[in-house]
């Protein structure tokens, strides 16, 4: 659906214990070593970029503002954590983590490669690595010269991203909170828009409102026509359009929020329907649910119009420290609801006169079903 992106991080990014306390970070430690022994490592790699350090926040709190930074996690003792750079931006890196071992670096193989002489002077131990997807080959050779010396690189995303879709009391308050700005600034925009604004002057009103609120980052896609999709505001025209689809994310102390509304002057039967398939998928979530059982759902809702393509391709999936996290659900897909996890889930109808509505919901899944965050 998205390619939202920015080229700066904006807002406050200091580690706030009051939002998320060193005992959510100890648990996170405690389960990762745990699945570090399961898998044999005796040591992980955790890398982050400017635009996904989902896994490295997770475990540092720490957002990498200036290039990749790594944390190095042994079995036991301290977390060591590596921001690009110079001694210079270490009292400005302090403030970003609760990790005290802090070690700028301007190549990884030099700190990489003396951590894993200390910790297996024979070699021949396996090294976790944990963010690999958002790695340059740069980086990644880099770090391969730091390795073959020393240990055998041991890929770990998919086992360790399996516990931060598991989010915690902790993360589904800040994710509630996050839906909660998102929530104002979409109604912001429609506000706008629908008294007679652009679409850019209206989303610098949603922008506005959301950093007023709390929000770190802002970042909105619009229809550049009628009914047109959600595109990025790639020329300084403040188009209108009827009806219009936004996207709009926020970030909220590290955690993402997003928002697909339409707005429309007509009451017609798309955007009734985009609604009422949105709430049959709301009635059918939880654990176990497939992207399947979620379009089938969402499809016995549409009276006289189809579906809308890039909602049936993309019709949710999970959100957190990152704006996009596993499972991506669609109507073939065979991924399944989890427990615990948070998700946003969206409806899309286009009506016999080609008009296009969407619409979603943010959602937290637990035991008994699924609790709407972005009311």
């Amino acid at each position: 659906m998205r390619a939202l992106h920015t080229a700066l991080l904006t807002g406050p990014y200091d580690w706030d214990p009051a939002l998320l306390p060193q005992g959510e970070f100890d648990s996170r430690l405690a389960a990762v070593r745990r699945v570090m022994v399961e898998h044999g490592a005796a040591a992980l790699l955790v890398h982050g970029i400017t635009t996904e350090h989902g896994a490295l926040a997770y475990l540092t709190g720490f957002t990498p503002k200036l290039g990749p930074a790594y944390a190095l996690i042994p079995r036991s003792g301290p977390v060591r954590l590596l921001p690009s750079g110079s001694g210079t931006m270490l009292p400005s890196a302090r403030r970003l983590t609760w990790v005290e071992d802090l070690q700028p670096y301007s190549d990884i193989a030099t700190p990489l490669g003396a951590f894993l002489a200390d910790l297996a002077p024979g070699g021949d131990i396996r090294l976790g690595l944990w963010g690999e997807a958002a790695m340059t080959q740069r980086g990644y050779d880099a770090v391969m010269t730091a390795v073959v010396p020393h240990a055998t690189l041991l890929p770990m995303d998919a086992p360790l991203d399996a516990l931060r879709r598991r989010k915690s009391q902790v993360e589904r308050d800040l994710l509630r909170r996050a839906a909660a700005i998102g929530r104002q600034a979409a109604a912001e925009f429609a506000c706008k828009t629908a008294a007679g604004s652009g679409a850019r002057t209206a989303s610098l009103a949603a922008e506005a409102m959301a950093y007023d609120a709390g929000a770190q980052d802002f970042r909105m896609l619009a229809s550049a026509r009628d009914s047109g999709p959600p595109v990025p505001f790639d020329t300084p025209e403040d188009r209108s359009a009827d009806p219009l689809l936004a996207e709009v994310a926020v970030r909220f102390a590290g955690y993402w929020a997003e928002s697909l509304v339409t707005v429309t002057s007509r009451s017609g039967p798309a955007l009734a329907d985009a609604c009422a398939g949105l709430a049959a998928m709301l009635r059918e979530v939880k654990p176990g649910t497939t992207g399947g059982a979620l379009a089938r759902a969402a499809a016995s809702e549409l009276r006289t119009c189809s579906a809308y393509a890039p909602t049936i391709a993309a019709l949710g999936n999970g959100i957190g420290l990152s704006l996009e996290e596993a499972p991506i659900l669609s109507a073939d897909s065979p991924f399944q609801i989890e427990e615990d996890g948070v998700y946003v889930l969206r409806s899309g109808a286009v009506s016999a006169s080609g008009e296009v509505a969407a619409v979603s919901a943010m959602v937290a899944v637990g035991a008994g079903g699924a609790e709407l965050l972005d009311t």
